[in-house]
């Protein structure tokens, strides 16, 4: 680093110009005694505020760079001046030296702390911005900057630079501790009003500061899964639901949201555990029974190979992910006896051949009969996949009642098929049946879980 240049020069000629001074005064002063045959008394120096004082260090103070001795000097002079109270002398020493270095960093501190104790916070915080955007760990800049935004009412401003000098200052760590529950406060706000207007970035910014000042409060694990759940970041909102139930450990809405979430991307025998005492606790309620069963069932699926698994991830399911769920999941595939063999040329070398064939011989899904494909990597239509299940389901005995609208045909059309789907619960109506759209792994799973039910199998 370049050394500053020495005032030894500046000094000289200020002293000069001082003396001069004084010997005017001097002389006014002894005219006007003479005339009016009184003594003028000087007026007091005004008194900085005591409150004030922990916050305005030696300017140099946290300063990462070395300084001239002489600079250093006339820097504490300055702030002898400004702790007595001669706030205008102190203001012009510190324009002195800027007049000599304009990027002299301590004198712009000196400069911004006068300002603040003559009462103007807003002006001291424009003065002493620019140092903490060049040195924003510089501990004597932090706390003008965070003295300004305390006077001006900016809790949130005044906490963090408070927090910033706290390691370094027994004072800024005693007011960060008294603002802490209020800064929270209106940041937690401001990030609600910040998702309400659809600002989603200006959202997870604030929430992101509340984790870093107050991690375990309230205010900072409601924020926080409000933002993730906006943000669709299910882990996120996992590890602050879970945060939250340590405050309320029988909330039913957050246990209710923890074992959604638990099933989602957590643990699925922590979510059973959970909906198994909801159930207890409220045995007249239906849904949570079904609940309990969804989940039950999304338990057994984390048994099953780590394949299995991915497939049933995708948003988007091929006819060869359909068919490997069919036979991990739908009842008596795996152990199924086919009574024909078909085969699809294209399967011969894929890795879930034998799941593929299993369906295929139990007559679960169909091989074009003419070029004998079966096209596993196509996407399975919703058509597809409600018919397969159809058929696991025609082939218990007895076969469910909601099966009627296919008794009688081999080959039911697209609207018996929707028509049985609507009457066994697969999808609510035969709008929703949506016969060419795909299959997500959710959905697909649901409907699995349904075909067990039908047949009531554990």
């Amino acid at each position: 680093m370049r050394s500053l240049p020495s005032p030894r020069r500046r000094r000289h000629r200020s002293e000069v110009h001082r003396a001069i001074g004084r010997a005017i005064l001097l002389l006014a002063a002894l005219t006007v005694a003479g005339c009016a045959g009184a003594r003028v008394e000087p007026a007091p120096a005004p008194a900085i505020p005591a409150e004030d004082l922990p916050f305005l260090l030696p300017p140099s103070t946290g300063f990462p760079h070395s300084l001239d001795p002489e600079w250093q000097q006339e820097l504490a002079s300055g702030h002898r001046l400004l702790l007595s109270g001669r706030l205008e002398a102190a203001e012009r020493l510190a324009e002195e030296m800027l007049a000599i270095e304009p990027q002299l960093a301590p004198a712009q501190v000196l400069a911004a702390q006068a300002t603040l104790a003559q009462g103007d916070p807003g002006e001291a915080r424009r003065q002493v911005e620019p140092v903490l955007g060049r040195y924003p760990d510089y501990t004597a800049a932090q706390l003008v900057a965070a003295r300004a935004a305390d006077r001006l009412g900016e809790l949130p401003a005044a906490f963090e630079g408070y927090l910033a000098a706290s390691e370094a200052s027994a004072a800024a760590a005693e007011r960060a501790a008294v603002l802490r529950d209020r800064a929270v406060q209106v940041v937690a706000h401001r990030a609600r009003d910040a998702l309400r207007r659809g600002h989603f970035e200006e959202a997870a910014r604030d929430a992101r500061k509340l984790e870093a000042w107050d991690p375990l409060s309230r205010h900072t694990l409601e924020t926080t899964a409000e933002v993730a759940r906006a943000a669709g970041d299910s882990r996120r909102e996992l590890q602050a639901v879970r945060g939250l139930l340590t405050l309320e450990v029988d909330d039913r809405a957050l246990l209710e949201r923890r074992a959604e979430l638990e099933l989602a991307v957590g643990e699925a025998a922590v979510a059973v555990d959970i909906l198994q005492r909801l159930r207890d606790r409220y045995p007249r309620e239906p849904e949570l029974a079904e609940r309990l069963e969804r989940a039950k069932f999304r338990w057994r699926l984390q048994t099953l190979p780590a394949e299995v698994q991915r497939r049933a991830a995708r948003q988007q399911l091929t006819r060869a992910d359909h068919a490997t769920l069919l036979y991990w999941l739908a009842p008596g595939v795996r152990a199924g006896v086919a009574q024909s063999a078909r085969i699809a040329t294209d399967i011969l070398d894929h890795p879930q051949r034998q799941e593929i064939m299993r369906v295929v011989n139990l007559h679960l899904m169909d091989v074009d009969p003419t070029l004998r494909r079966f096209e596993p990597e196509a996407t399975v239509t919703r058509l597809a996949a409600l018919r397969s299940l159809l058929r696991v389901l025609l082939r218990a005995a007895p076969s469910p009642l909601c099966l009627a609208p296919l008794q009688g045909s081999p080959a039911p059309s697209r609207e018996a098929v929707c028509e049985a789907a609507v009457a066994c619960g697969f999808v609510p109506s035969t709008g929703d049946c949506l016969a060419a759209a795909g299959v997500s792994g959710d959905e697909a799973l649901e409907w699995i879980r349904r075909t067990l039910a039908l047949q009531g199998a554990p």
